[in-house]
């Protein structure tokens, strides 16, 4: 495990923070590691989670491959 130490963090933060400590029911400083977990977890692809559930269904899903490439922007001019 590592440390981090945050420092001027401000009075409003400190307070929403303490308010989410208490509604979870831990300590301050195990909210804190919470949050940054949660924030720093990469973020699902609706695609992932739609596939996920089907799958959890034992429903036929066809294999369809991915492109990683960015979409072209759509021109509405």
């Amino acid at each position: 495990m590592t440390n981090l130490t945050v420092k001027n963090l401000s009075v409003e933060v400190y307070g929403r923070l303490r308010i989410i400590a208490a509604e979870r029911g831990v300590s301050i400083e195990e909210a804190a590691r919470q949050i940054l977990d949660e924030v720093s977890r990469p973020s699902e692809k609706v695609g992932d989670v739609i596939v996920e559930y089907v799958q959890s269904l034992n429903a036929f899903l066809p294999e369809i491959k991915r492109s990683d490439e960015a979409p072209e922007p759509t021109d509405f001019s």
